[in-house]
């Protein structure tokens, strides 16, 4: 008996290692969607890189004092070793758990920004590929985008939702694009129904 416990215990500790995931935040945004650049709050979010973390939407972490509803809290950060970019984006009131969950792809595929569009459906649209790549980087096999007019603009005046086209490849082969419409996220992937079999 004593030597099917050894046996047991050998291969008990013989078997593979799960990679620790950490996560690096990447930027933070907060405000109205209008307000452009200046919502840039990176440097106030405090997440020790490498472990979870809540990120609250509250006025006053980031020196307002009075309430707005229509603030929104964007929050994009990098998880290795899957090479995933990802992102959130919540009301007032609520938080981003920036975490990273999941292992890597069973057959990773390094994402390619072809183009990247933003704007109204029947209003003028402005070219954002470079913010896109911007965002997810050249070696990422999963980039989540958020579509935000305080990340990329209002190309014109008039009150309409936008929303973000992109073209993308996974490893160089073309695929259907995503889009998302403002204050949400697109969800670059590159998995396949054949990766499972």
């Amino acid at each position: 008996m004593v030597v099917v416990a050894v046996a047991t215990v050998v291969a008990c500790n013989s078997a593979p290692k799960v990679p620790v995931s950490t996560a690096a935040l990447k930027k933070a945004y907060w405000g109205l969607p209008a307000a452009g650049p200046s919502a840039d709050v990176t440097s106030q979010v405090t997440c020790p890189n490498g472990y979870p973390c809540d990120v609250f939407a509250n006025a006053a972490n980031y020196g307002q004092s009075k309430l707005d509803f229509g603030n929104r809290l964007t929050v994009i950060w990098t998880c290795q070793p899957q090479n995933f970019v990802l992102s959130e984006v919540v009301a007032t009131g609520l938080k981003v758990r920036m975490a990273c969950v999941g292992g890597p792809p069973l057959v990773p595929r390094r994402i390619g920004i072809l183009e990247a569009t933003w704007g109204a459906p029947n209003g003028q649209t402005i070219d954002v590929t470079q913010a896109v790549r911007d965002i997810c980087g050249d070696t990422s096999w999963r980039c989540q985008v958020p579509a935000m007019a305080y990340i990329f603009g209002s190309p014109d005046r008039v009150a309409m939702t936008k929303t973000l086209r992109i073209r993308y490849t996974c490893n160089g082969q073309t695929t259907p694009g995503q889009q998302a419409t403002e204050n949400s996220v697109a969800d670059l992937r590159c998995e396949r129904a054949a990766d499972l079999n």
